[in-house]
């Protein structure tokens, strides 16, 4: 009776293991990037000022479509788990995530709104209406293993232009047991596969929290990290806890090195050479187990290393720069938080950018008929400093620093905006 206990003991460990062990299938990349098989993308040291140029109304939108892979009945989600999902990574990528009040007093003031905000699609590559939402009937399972032949079989099956959408593939089931994988950006890792495949796959009960889902939707949080360039905090573990922040473990300092764990005791304290490099630390930290990269139960942040090095990564490839530019945002009906359609007010058929800028003004208007407009452009003293049609661009390169009011007159409508010339 003790032998037989003991036997289904041991069992049940060896499953829990090899499931907790796999709960992330990008894990499979992680030996791959330690012997060297990823050419680490180099940031730019003006990656902050390429972003700002990006933003829409201080924050930087990604245009979304989301694939259903479902066979029959299994996996097939309705629109309200769909959109649930959608509403998790937004919250945990802007920090208003209902448990961000449980971050430690130690990390607190590191705890990021990373500024990404993820919107639907409301157009298609044709420009024709969309609901950001793909639905396929298929027996198909992907496998997270890149050298697997089913690994990119759903991708393939459908996938939108990388450059004008983000990708995320929700499925019935992964080979293995995994949660869910990632493809870390960058076609210079051949490993993990080409611009199209970029994105995440995410089982259906891991999405959102409602409908099928059976955990809090924390898995499509950590692969999006992986997608943006993001390593496992404890990837630090297999190089001598840490060794170099910035250049061993998961190269952001302030997530302090640790091992691999799954609990939430706060106690835990795996890595004692915190302080190496240029690190956050002056002192042995606790482990940072409320980082979305972990492994731990109770996720709630990501630091400011991590968004620094996400957002580094958005301004290094021309494909996600352009994914995130407002032509791309106004061309897939995203622009908008309520889409295309959402005109309600004068301001709302008129955007210009960038704001400040000092070289050229660029506009974008919903005017349908551009030869009954005109752009009336007034520095702060009422003079007339620009009059003309309705163009997309103007040149301010030779105008003086200042503030300008930009005053649109259509058949139907007129509204203002104001801008900044900063030389």
């Amino acid at each position: 009776m003790k032998f037989s206990f003991l036997l289904i003991f041991l069992i049940l460990t060896i499953q829990l293991s090899f499931s907790q062990n796999f709960k992330c299938g990008t894990a499979y990349y992680d030996s791959f990037i330690e012997r060297g098989g990823y050419d680490k993308k180099t940031i730019p040291n003006n990656f902050q000022e390429i972003i700002n140029r990006s933003k829409v109304e201080g924050k930087i939108i990604i245009p979304t479509v989301i694939h259903v892979i479902h066979y029959g009945t299994y996996g097939d989600i309705d629109t309200n788990q769909i959109l649930d999902g959608l509403r998790v990574i937004n919250e945990d990528f802007s920090r208003t995530n209902i448990d961000s009040g449980e971050t430690r007093d130690l990390f607190k003031n590191i705890a990021a709104d990373v500024g990404i905000e993820f919107r639907l699609a409301q157009l298609d590559s044709n420009g024709n209406p969309t609901s950001g939402i793909v639905i396929i009937d298929t027996n198909i399972t992907p496998h997270p293993e890149p050298v697997d032949e089913d690994f990119d079989n759903v991708k393939f099956l459908t996938h939108w232009p990388p450059d004008q959408y983000y990708n995320i593939w929700i499925v019935r089931n992964i080979q293995d047991g995994v949660n869910g994988y990632a493809q870390y950006p960058g076609t210079d890792f051949d490993y993990g596969g080409p611009w199209n495949t970029w994105g995440v796959i995410v089982r259906h009960n891991q999405w959102g929290t409602i409908g099928t889902a059976t955990d809090e939707g924390r898995t499509a949080t950590h692969e999006i990290g992986h997608s943006l360039g993001l390593y496992h905090t404890f990837l630090s573990a297999s190089a001598n806890c840490g060794a170099e922040c910035d250049t061993t473990g998961d190269e952001v300092c302030d997530t302090p090195p640790c091992k691999l764990s799954f609990n939430c005791s706060y106690s835990s304290n795996t890595c004692s050479n915190d302080s190496l490099g240029p690190s956050a630390y002056t002192f042995d930290s606790l482990d940072q187990l409320e980082n979305f990269m972990s492994y731990n139960d109770c996720q709630n942040m990501f630091s400011q290393g991590q968004k620094d090095r996400m957002l580094g990564y958005i301004a290094s490839f021309p494909t996600i720069q352009n994914l995130i530019s407002t032509d791309n945002l106004f061309a897939t009906g995203t622009l908008y938080p309520n889409g295309v359609n959402a005109k309600t007010n004068q301001d709302e058929y008129l955007y210009i950018y960038p704001n400040p800028t000092s070289n050229y003004l660029n506009i974008i208007s919903h005017v349908s008929d551009t030869e009954k407009s005109a752009i009336n452009i007034f520095d702060v003293t009422g003079k007339q400093i620009y009059s003309g049609p309705l163009d997309n661009k103007i040149e301010v390169s030779t105008w003086s620093t200042g503030l300008y009011f930009l005053h649109l007159i259509t058949s139907q409508n007129s509204t203002t905006k104001r801008f900044l010339v900063a030389q």
